[in-house]
């Protein structure tokens, strides 16, 4: 019993410990929206992912076309509305992420906030 525990928390302990919080500043790039029905990205119908451009931090997170890419899933109206506002007025943003956190697969980092400057 006492070994099982242990090993419970060294997993649990292990896991906190690779995770990091960031709160980036940075200007919006590329934002691509996916179809729901497309089939060249079936794990992600309906989904946004976001560019982060001139960016204050480096996290663990996907990159494309050498930015760092943030995901948004799908029904999240406010953060696409925020996030387009700032495109368009050329603002720039502060996008929290927890890097531990992957949507919808592979190394994309999940919105957690999204605060315009």
């Amino acid at each position: 019993m006492k070994l099982l525990t242990l090993l419970l928390s060294l997993i649990v302990f292990s896991s906190v410990v690779n995770a990091q919080r960031y709160d980036i500043t940075a200007d919006i790039g590329q934002i691509r929206y996916h179809e729901a029905d497309n089939t060249l990205a079936t794990s992600w119908p309906k989904h946004v992912w976001f560019q982060l451009e001139n960016i204050s931090q480096t996290p663990d997170c996907q990159k494309i076309s050498g930015k760092y890419a943030i995901s948004i899933p799908d029904g999240n109206d406010t953060a696409m509305s925020i996030l387009l506002a700032a495109k368009l007025a050329d603002k720039k943003v502060v996008v929290t992420i927890d890097d531990s956190v992957k949507f919808p697969r592979g190394n994309y980092c999940k919105l957690s906030y999204l605060t315009l400057k």
